[in-house]
């Protein structure tokens, strides 16, 4: 199948193409590819599991981090402060100290803090959860625990359409110092950023924070991830400031730091429906932020012929694969598998593309319930269950 065809349309396409291969006079048979759920388990790719950033959270939504001990990457506790807009008025969190953060999946432990407020049948809920960083590990292959992944999660409990948006300011600081500058290696190679502001278009999916003002030389770097996957809303603007000037609880001018560094972040109000839900988050911490969901993200496409007796394939199209990504095929009985070893490693994508493509061919056994699961080494698998019934027209 040529790599080029629409991801999006792959279910769709090879569901029809799959039936109808399987129509003929000969041995017809009636397919469908249910959908079924996407999980996240412990990862396989090993990550140390030492957390190397420390979150001091404060009361009000605030937080400090620090990196190995001893990098701050703002200017202590609650340097990181947050506030709202709910229906054109600003807010402020009126919370407490934040609490741990509660079991994920399967028990899974989780390192950060979480708290929640409700303003106007607005319930909001800040989560701050420490994730294996992307592009940076060590000599073994193990990754770190080394950002921090934060989430305002707002839940529109009354009968009303709201608009709600979220705004952070963050009094930097990077190592030893006070006046640390920005850079953004997609948008702007080769420059130093300092009182700019780069909003929607122009935002790129990363920012960082250099401890010394010199791209050859930067010393300690931290990274902002701004971009997300998934259901999660990235911010649409970033403002590299100076600290404490030209802020009225919501804009903030960009204004060149002079020796005292602020950055602040914006998600410009969105419209929340009644009873609707969603989520805005951001990474901030040495490396970029990830998440295993839509890390090295998967589409499974089916074709072929699907009569007992025939082989069908199975394709796994993995968009931007992570390095040592590899996918495991598990069959049940009345499939067997003849092409493509049980576990593949992700090939790099071709030089035009951005996705790699991994196949087996399945040879089907007989007819019936067939469930079909693909697992990745970042923890996260994928079901789909197969129908394969006589046609009604035999």
């Amino acid at each position: 199948m040529n790599r080029t065809f629409p991801l999006v349309a792959l279910p769709f396409f090879v569901l029809l193409l799959a039936s109808a291969r399987g129509q003929d006079a000969k041995s017809p048979v009636v397919v469908k590819v249910h959908e079924g759920k996407t999980e996240v388990t412990e990862a396989i790719l090993p990550v140390d599991p030492t957390p190397r950033i420390q979150i001091r959270p404060t009361g009000g939504m605030g937080l400090g981090l620090t990196v190995d001990g001893n990098k701050m990457l703002c200017c202590g506790d609650g340097a990181i402060r947050t506030n709202f807009k709910i229906d054109d008025q600003i807010v402020y969190p009126k919370v407490g100290m934040q609490q741990q953060l509660p079991a994920g999946s399967a028990a899974k432990k989780r390192y950060g803090f979480t708290s929640t407020f409700t303003h106007n049948n607005i319930e909001i809920t800040q989560e701050m959860e420490i994730v294996p960083g992307k592009g940076d590990k060590s000599s073994e292959g193990k990754r770190f625990l080394d950002t921090v992944l934060i989430k305002y999660i707002f839940e529109n409990k009354s009968d009303q359409p709201r608009k709600v948006g979220t705004r952070v300011r963050i009094d930097t600081y990077c190592v030893d110092n006070d006046g640390a500058l920005f850079a953004s290696p997609v948008t702007h190679p080769g420059k130093i950023l300092n009182g700019v502001e780069l909003k929607d278009k122009t935002l790129p999916p990363f920012m960082q924070i250099l401890q010394r003002p010199d791209l050859k030389n930067p010393g300690f770097v931290g990274h902002y991830t701004l971009k997300m996957d998934g259901n999660l809303i990235g911010p649409n603007r970033f403002i590299c400031t100076t600290h404490g000037i030209g802020d009225n609880g919501w804009e903030t001018p960009a204004i060149a730091a002079n020796g005292d560094s602020d950055c602040v972040i914006f998600w410009d109000p969105k419209p929340l429906p009644p009873k609707g839900r969603l989520v805005m988050a951001y990474g901030y911490g040495r490396s970029l932020a990830t998440m295993p969901e839509s890390e090295g993200r998967m589409k499974l496409a089916f074709g072929g012929n699907f009569e007992p007796g025939k082989v069908f394939s199975l394709m796994a199209y993995v968009e931007d694969p992570f390095a040592g990504q590899a996918l495991i095929l598990e069959l049940p009985a009345g499939l067997e598998r003849v092409e493509g070893r049980e576990i593949q490693p992700v090939p790099p994508p071709p030089a035009d593309s951005a996705t790699s493509m991994v196949l087996w061919k399945i040879r089907v056994q007989e007819m019936g319930e067939f469930p079909v699961r693909i697992r990745s080494n970042n923890g996260v698998s994928m079901l789909r269950t197969i129908s394969i019934q006589k046609s009604s027209a035999e």
